[in-house]
């Protein structure tokens, strides 16, 4: 049975939020909770939550942060092996319907009630001691600090191989958002998504030009095809032989 997950009101939000620049980054800690009095639930599509399984999703979270240098350290590969071990977190213990993972609001629960500390330690303040908002309040869930990793484990996940999650290893951040920003036109489609990921790890030819310039014109050109080639009815075969001959012409073109 899918999980139903608190949803943050739009004041409490920004009340919270607020409180997030107003306390110093040691103290965030006093923000945690598994519930909130200024929160609400869908009322059918799943059973709720239980406080019990939040503080479980917590202290997984927490354990992985804590891996990495939480709460003082975060170089580069330190956040880049958080984001991919959460992701795998996430998927697999909120046990979230792409529905419930839409609301913005189940993910400013997440971010300011269940988790402000990890969330403002893997994006921290601004040099003027601003936090993003899009990272806590979800109101872009492509850069949500938890969002977005749930939906690239939901995308990649991948029950053809014995690791269903190896795709997440496969490209960077910036790789990876150039495909994930494209969200209407490509990512709507996970299985079009994997195909594109797959031909970019199988990808053996000689490197007269970076994968990842290969990569970025594959997807303009993909692109344009989606303008009238119906791609969501097409079988997983049958998208990653067309993202193979996508790739390899563009990958001909920008070695000419």
């Amino acid at each position: 049975m899918s999980l139903l997950y608190p949803r943050l009101l739009p004041n409490e939000t920004e009340l919270r939020f607020r409180k997030l620049h107003e306390i110093s980054p040691e103290h965030h800690p006093t923000m945690v909770a598994n519930h909130s009095p200024r929160a609400v639930y869908a009322a059918t599509g799943g059973r709720r939550i239980s406080r019990e399984e939040l503080d479980q999703l917590r202290e997984s979270v927490l354990r992985i942060a804590r891996d990495q240098g939480f709460p003082t350290s975060r170089s580069t590969v330190q956040r880049s092996i958080f984001d991919r071990e959460t992701a795998q977190i996430l998927h697999e213990q909120c046990l979230m319907v792409p529905g419930e993972a839409s609301q913005r609001q189940v993910w400013a629960f997440l971010s300011l009630v269940l988790l402000p500390d990890v969330c403002a330690w893997r994006w921290p303040a601004d040099s003027d001691g601003r936090y993003v908002a899009d990272r806590f309040k979800g109101t872009d869930l492509t850069r949500h600090a938890f969002a977005r990793l749930w939906t690239r484990a939901h995308v990649l996940h991948d029950p053809s191989e014995d690791d269903v999650y190896h795709l997440l290893d496969v490209l960077g951040e910036s790789d990876l958002d150039q495909i994930m920003a494209r969200r209407s036109a490509l990512a709507a489609s996970p299985a079009l998504v994997r195909s594109i990921v797959r031909a970019h790890r199988d990808d053996q030819s000689d490197r007269l030009v970076s994968s990842r310039d290969v990569l970025r014109e594959s997807l303009m050109r993909l692109l344009r095809l989606t303008a009238f080639l119906d791609l969501d009815s097409a079988s997983e075969p049958e998208l990653g032989h067309l993202v193979r001959s996508v790739r390899a012409e563009a990958r001909a073109a920008l070695a000419s």
